[in-house]
């Protein structure tokens, strides 16, 4: 039975996805609310790319072209919602959404119910409380926008792949055949940030699935290229606003 012929408003799906294990682009008839009970996931959609730590959702509405990922192994715990069932609140864009620690109770006995489960009952009224249990209210997360030249592209997938490189932009500009002024360009036309600005966004966003999981911030630094905790810090707050220590408990 595909989660579309579920005979409920509500179809629930867990899964242990292995680390790296990468999802192709796609969509649901459904809204999903995407929870990461361990571990962390990156979902990417044409409007940017989101880090989702067990302390964060993400509110996927129907038809939205998505594409999971995860970043270590992951209990993922998805809810896919039809429709009519949807509340009034619900964004018709990609949302992060912080999860309580009751929603996340509620989250796990929603996966402990059977597929057909009696909606007149118990489990139907645990359904209505989990939807007007979600926090509508719009974060702020760190999120990386697409890029579409070439050029960028290159740029990111090495910086992804290893954020602590230090070429400046002058460096990038030679390898890549053009001069600093041309990317300089792009970087402004594609993100609305300087090359130094996104670079800084891209190492906080590598930041995010090693703080979730309690690294020490001495280590994070080094992996990222910076001397000291502190500078690192330092980047870290002028990007999000937030301490590393206070990010996922107060953003």
């Amino acid at each position: 039975m595909s989660l579309n012929d579920v005979p409920r408003a509500l179809a629930m799906l867990a899964s242990s996805v292995p680390a790296g294990a990468k999802t192709p682009l796609h969509t649901h008839d459904r809204a999903q609310f995407i929870y990461a009970a361990s571990g962390s996931l990156k979902v990417s959609s044409d409007l940017g790319r989101w880090i989702i730590p067990p302390q964060r959702a993400v509110w996927m509405p129907a038809h939205c072209p998505h594409q999971p990922t995860a970043i270590s192994a992951v209990e993922l715990r998805t809810l896919y919602i039809r429709e009519d069932i949807c509340p009034d609140p619900a964004p018709k864009v990609p949302r992060m959404l912080r999860v309580s620690a009751f929603l996340r109770e509620l989250v796990l006995r929603l996966m402990a119910m059977p597929v057909e489960y009696d909606q007149d009952g118990q489990d139907g009224q645990i359904v209505k409380t989990f939807l007007g249990e979600i926090d509508w209210t719009p974060l702020h997360p760190v999120s990386l926008p697409p890029l579409h030249d070439r050029r960028l592209r290159v740029m990111e997938a090495a910086l992804t792949k290893r954020p602590g490189n230090m070429r400046t932009l002058e460096d990038w500009a030679t390898r890549l055949d053009c001069s600093p002024r041309t990317l300089a360009r792009l970087f402004l036309k594609e993100t609305g940030l300087s090359f130094h600005t996104w670079r800084d966004q891209i190492r906080t966003f590598a930041a995010l699935p090693m703080m979730a999981e309690n690294r020490p911030l001495s280590e994070i630094a080094d992996e990222l290229g910076y001397e000291t905790a502190w500078a690192f810090t330092a980047m870290f707050k002028r990007v999000t606003g937030q301490l590393p220590s206070k990010y996922f408990s107060s953003h």
